[in-house]
């Protein structure tokens, strides 16, 4: 499967106005709080993500990083809650990483003329939202990509560019890293 995904930074009034808008014309998935460590490589995202909300636990890989492109395959293993912290110990100790970056986000899934929005709250990204499609087929691309850019325009929020998105997660890093020192 390729996750078809485009990011909205908001403010907290028009997070608060998608919230109420969503919640009286969009399907609500449900609360899903998560606890992440992200482990960027320079081709590939590796996340070890313990679901507050519900109880679960996943290894996720992202055949791309954060800010290159809107598409990418994605695998997904879940594990037992119980196992986070080892997770993460293992892949602390068999990879090696540019960067870690740990945080926990507040969000709420919600389903809106066929593309998942994720309404979510982090301490490096402040208030934002995701647009998700899956595909089964890369050839599917274009099209996701124009009905998540309808939905959005529909809802009133303005969609990052890839350029935006690539720029910002840097800056994210790099605060990071600026921290650690």
């Amino acid at each position: 499967m390729y996750e078809i995904e485009h990011r909205a930074l908001l403010d907290e009034n028009s997070y608060k106005a998608l919230s109420e808008r969503l919640a009286c014309e969009a399907t609500l998935l449900g609360s899903d709080d998560k606890e992440v460590s992200y482990y960027i490589f320079l081709d590939k995202l590796l996340k070890v993500v313990r679901n507050i909300s519900k109880g679960t636990a996943k290894l996720s890989l992202k055949l791309n990083t954060l800010g290159e492109g809107s598409s990418f395959q994605e695998f997904e293993v879940p594990f037992h809650e119980d196992s986070f912290g080892k997770m993460k110990t293992i892949c602390n100790n068999i990879s090696t990483p540019e960067q870690v970056i740990n945080g926990t986000q507040k969000r709420t899934n919600y389903e809106y003329k066929g593309v998942e929005i994720s309404l979510k709250w982090s301490e490096d990204w402040g208030y934002h939202a995701e647009f998700e499609i899956m595909v089964s087929d890369l050839s599917e691309k274009v099209s996701a990509d124009i009905h998540i850019a309808e939905v959005a325009k529909d809802l009133s929020v303005t969609l990052m560019t890839e350029q935006e998105v690539k720029t910002f997660s840097a800056e994210v890093r790099a605060k990071k890293e600026d921290h650690i020192k």
